[in-house]
């Protein structure tokens, strides 16, 4: 009888494992089909993750030749 119950729930284990792996990897939303709109012209820092700035010369560090020692 444990041999039964067990090849059972071995069946349906695997069914679950292969229907998550079907859902990751092969199903595909409709949401993701969808093309995206362009996004609206200003935002804020906290939701692009980057803010272009006016003058960015002020911000970049001018580099100096490095000279070699012996």
């Amino acid at each position: 009888m444990k041999r039964r119950v067990r090849k059972i729930a071995n069946f349906f284990a695997f069914n679950l494992l292969f229907f998550a792996l079907y859902l990751n990897f092969i199903h595909k939303d409709k949401s993701s089909v969808v093309p995206v709109a362009p996004e609206s012209s200003k935002q804020t820092a906290a939701f692009s993750g980057t803010v272009l700035v006016e003058n960015p010369d002020q911000y970049l560090k001018k580099e100096v030749p490095a000279t070699v020692k012996n």
